[in-house]
């Protein structure tokens, strides 16, 4: 009765495995870190984020990813009171990228395509309470390009340039300088490829 129940154990999590492991095999993950400049005012501020892309063939990846980007820190005490506040961006977005060269080059350069969403919020703080502020969503396009560098058969550097449009029409609080505002974002990352 044991051996019967192993075998039907080790069958049915070969089923889930093996169909995951194919699956799997065509995934890129990535996390980056650098800069966003962006105008109206707003400067230029450290931004994090992660992807994950499928890869179609050897020169095409469709990617989802997220970012985020402190855009303002500011505390002002009176008194005995003490306020802090934050603006914050955070990007939720997708596209596709194209690789030139032949799969098995370890300095791949690629131009990328992409839309997304960008939720502007704020938060704030003081004399004991604290307040969290949806400002404003825009939708952006993003064009740029960058290199895989591989420093192994699987894994390896993304340096990254990228220009977005934010599009909104939207004057309340600092959506209103953000607005129809564009920024450039350069970020390095460390990516790994399942299966490659």
């Amino acid at each position: 009765m044991f051996k019967k129940s192993l075998r039907s154990f080790v069958i049915l999590t070969s089923a889930f495995i093996f169909p995951a492991a194919t699956w799997a095999a065509g995934v890129e993950v990535s996390g980056f870190g650098g800069a966003l400049t962006m105008d109206g005012g707003v400067g230029t501020h450290p931004t994090y984020g992660g992807s994950a892309a499928v890869l179609l063939g050897d020169n095409v990846h469709v990617f989802g990813e997220f970012s985020m980007s402190n855009l303002l820190s500011e505390q002002v005490s009176s008194g005995s009171v003490t306020a802090t506040g934050t603006a914050k961006l955070a990007n939720y977005g997708g596209g596709v990228d194209y690789s030139f060269g032949s799969s098995s080059s370890r300095f791949r350069p690629y131009v990328l395509a992409g839309v997304g969403v960008g939720h502007f919020y704020a938060t704030g703080s003081g004399d004991g309470a604290s307040v969290s502020l949806g400002i404003t969503n825009q939708f952006y396009e993003a064009v740029g390009g960058g290199v895989r560098m591989y420093l192994g058969k699987q894994w390896g550097l993304k340096p990254e340039v990228r220009y977005q449009h934010y599009n909104s029409s939207n004057s309340s609080l600092i959506g209103g300088a953000i607005a129809g505002s564009s920024a450039v974002q350069y970020t390095v990352g460390v990516f790994y490829q399942f299966g490659h």
